[in-house]
């Protein structure tokens, strides 16, 4: 999903986007425990986030709550926080992905607030997912952020395989999409080289 909301943002004119992972502070990095590929996206730190104009940032969840490892991230900005609003006037974005027999459950937009709670506390400006038909399709659309739903499987060789709707993959675009372009216009000082 994160892949998908990178090319919405890929896509608004002038945006620099670069896809990181949290580290897990208290396993490290054990390859069976991710899926291929994971392992290659460099570890997002406190001063990334500080140099960016916009964050997009999304974790599995757990019992309704943001996952302990992408938790352990954000409360790693509260010095930004406590020192003079460091993140002040960033965009900020989130997504998240539950699981469940079926469609999926477990307090998807609890998650989703609770990222925005910690964007407000920054004085970031949350941005979610801009009003569309196709939430109509999506069974955990929210303005919040995307949510991928359902609960994983695996293939013959044993591999995790979860995959996105048609409609989330327009939903996650769209996400990507709109966060960019808000932080264009807010941060874009409008000047072209020559």
């Amino acid at each position: 999903m994160a892949n998908v909301i990178a090319e919405g943002a890929r896509s608004v004119e002038g945006a620099e986007v670069t896809t990181y992972r949290v580290r897990d502070p208290v396993n490290g990095d054990v390859p069976d425990q991710y899926d291929e590929g994971v392992l290659d996206a460099p570890v997002i730190t406190p001063a990334t986030v500080q140099e960016a104009d916009c964050i997009i940032i999304g974790a599995p969840g757990r019992q309704g709550a943001i996952c302990a490892e992408c938790k352990y991230f954000l409360d790693s900005l509260a010095e930004h926080q406590t020192a003079g609003c460091l993140l002040k006037g960033k965009v900020a974005s989130a997504f998240t992905s539950v699981g469940g027999v079926g469609h999926g459950f477990g307090g998807h937009e609890a998650i989703l607030q609770s990222y925005h709670s910690t964007f407000f506390q920054h004085g970031m400006i949350p941005v979610g997912v801009p009003p569309s038909p196709v939430m109509e399709d999506a069974v955990l659309a929210s303005p919040f952020g995307v949510c991928l739903s359902g609960k994983a499987r695996t293939d013959q060789s044993g591999a995790r395989l979860r995959s996105l709707s048609e409609s989330e993959v327009k939903l996650a675009y769209s996400q990507g999409e709109w966060a960019a372009q808000v932080a264009k216009q807010l941060h874009d000082s409008g000047e072209t080289e020559s």
